[in-house]
């Protein structure tokens, strides 16, 4: 039994890899140029976000009514672009995913997962007392954000994303993260 399931898990990571694998050299055309470079980072870590979002629990309070989409939110200047749209539409945890672009005063409230951008961690401490205790995974990818108190930071290592876990920050909230997800992070200390 013991086997079957570490069998299981494994398949399921080695899923999880391959998904992101397959969409980070999807619709990327081979090119020596750095636009080209930053295209295929921001494609594999929109399929990052995706899978956080599949490899992770919300209340169901956390949704209007059953019919109610999976909010993935970009806050500040969106390094994604197109990347992040060819997401909206897809199912998550039988839910619809709808991308909202907010500015930096817009409103938080209703998203289920929050991208901070590099420009808006200036404000992160009032991001942050804004979301206080709510059901809102939120994600980075600047050294140092998940110490600093985000949920999830993608850092990019030699071509690859290596991901920092503030487990503390999740455990304040509802949120649920699936072991499968915890085993790829490294659990980061985060100030209180």
């Amino acid at each position: 039994m013991a086997c079957f399931l570490r069998s299981t898990i494994s398949r399921r990571i080695f899923l999880f890899l391959g998904f992101c694998l397959t969409l980070s050299l999807g619709g990327v055309t081979p090119s020596h140029g750095e636009d080209h470079s930053r295209k295929a980072e921001y494609l594999l870590k929109a399929a990052f976000l995706f899978n956080f979002a599949k490899f992770s629990e919300w209340p169901a309070e956390s949704f209007p009514d059953p019919q109610a989409p999976f909010v993935l939110c970009t806050i500040g200047n969106d390094p994604f672009g197109p990347e992040l749209d060819h997401l909206a539409g897809k199912v998550v945890r039988e839910r619809h995913l709808v991308i909202n672009r907010v500015h930096s005063n817009g409103n938080l409230i209703g998203c289920h997962l929050l991208y901070v951008s590099p420009g808006e961690l200036v404000q992160m401490r009032t991001i942050l007392r804004t979301l206080q205790k709510a059901p809102v995974l939120t994600v980075c990818d600047v050294e140092g954000c998940a110490e600093d108190g985000l949920m999830l930071n993608m850092r990019m290592v030699e071509n690859r994303v290596a991901l920092d876990l503030n487990f503390e920050a999740v455990q304040r909230t509802p949120l649920k993260l699936s072991s499968q997800l915890i085993k790829l992070t490294r659990i980061v200390k985060g100030q209180p």
